[in-house]
């Protein structure tokens, strides 16, 4: 049974499991400036940590594609007229989270977005929303987030 032909994959398998478990932990929170006010360099660069962190912690594109969806498509149309919309992304993105709460990504990203939805109160601070989230999952691509 030593030499059997899976104990190789049962090993890689272990140490991707292994490394699972040592993904990096993401808790630092938004400053309320950028969803009031509007991007800066710092809020950039928390975007870069931010979705690094994603990425490293396995989030995939497909998971929170039709959230980010949903949040363009208010934009294209306009806060104010689609708010109970917008409402509904709380929801919906615990609901991602339930469905897969070991994806750590997933985490960073709930945890990261229920901090900036709090802030949403008006027509511009629902535009540095966007903005914010937009950098976020622009960083988790270019950091390495896959497409499933």
């Amino acid at each position: 049974m030593r030499n059997h032909p899976n104990n190789n994959y049962r090993q890689q398998g272990n140490r991707n499991a292994d490394q699972r478990q040592q993904a990096p932990t993401f808790n630092e929170s938004i400053q309320n400036e950028w969803i009031r006010e509007g991007a800066n360099d710092e809020m950039n660069n928390y975007a870069s940590r931010a979705g690094k962190a994603m990425a490293d912690g396995y989030l995939t594109n497909a998971k929170i594609r039709s959230i980010y969806g949903e949040i363009k498509r208010i934009q294209m149309s306009g806060f104010e007229s689609n708010k109970p919309s917008f409402f509904m992304l709380k929801p919906k993105v615990a609901y991602a989270y339930g469905r897969e709460r070991k994806n750590l990504g997933l985490r960073f990203f709930k945890f990261v977005f229920d901090q900036a939805f709090a802030q949403v109160n008006d027509e511009k601070s629902f535009h540095n929303f966007c903005n914010f989230m937009e950098a976020i999952i622009a960083y988790h691509r270019a950091f390495g987030g896959k497409e499933n």
